[in-house]
């Protein structure tokens, strides 16, 4: 009887510590992961702000975030853009957020031919009309684990706590979207759109 029950206790145990590894686990990992991309959008963009990189994440997580409901608009909108645009980031393509659903594809690659306007437009279209809709609730519990994450990393962000506080106060009022900084828009020219990754795989741009 005794050896009964101290054979459930420990198989009680072993359990118990087999679910706290699995958990920390996938904090860790997902705690790498953020980390990863950071680093990854600061050596691409190194003058990047703090509401730069919540753009990043945030673009990860929803995609294009709405439901294109008039297309001739969305159209027009982007012949504009590409029509104005002489100055183009040197970045053609990039991941955002950590969980690989998402990617900015660089209107440059259009303005030079390397892909059909048709082709692009679709593909946006696409990924907008089947991304999700923001939860600002969700959305600010993710967003505040990233942020303890980049407190940990100490990094020097110019504006930082202003940024910190301004996104703060706007969650505060359920909203979700922003732009980029002033510098982000100087230095890097961020002329883009965001496609999932089913389309992103079908230009074949790798």
């Amino acid at each position: 009887m005794r050896k009964t029950l101290y054979s459930l206790l420990f198989s009680l145990c072993l359990f118990a510590a087999l679910i706290n590894f699995t958990f920390c686990g996938e904090a860790d990992n997902k705690e790498d992961l953020i980390q990863k991309e950071i680093l990854e959008e600061l050596r691409l963009h190194p003058k990047a702000q703090l509401v730069d990189i919540y753009k990043f994440f945030f673009q990860g997580a929803f995609g294009p975030g709405h439901i294109i409901s008039d297309q001739k608009s969305a159209l027009t909108y982007l012949q504009n853009e590409l029509q104005s645009s002489t100055e183009f980031d040197s970045v053609l393509w990039q991941q955002v957020g950590y969980k690989n659903q998402y990617y900015r594809i660089n209107l440059k690659l259009v303005k030079e031919g390397s892909i059909l306007e048709e082709k692009y437009f679709k593909a946006f279209i696409q990924s907008a009309n089947t991304s999700k809709t923001p939860s600002t609730k969700k959305w600010w519990e993710e967003w505040n684990f990233i942020l303890s994450v980049i407190d940990e990393m100490k990094l020097i962000i110019t504006n930082y706590e202003a940024d910190k506080s301004g996104l703060d106060n706007m969650l505060l009022e359920g909203k979700v979207l922003v732009h980029h900084s002033d510098i982000y828009r100087k230095l890097y020219n961020p002329h883009y759109r965001i496609v999932d990754k089913d389309n992103f795989e079908k230009l074949n741009l790798d």
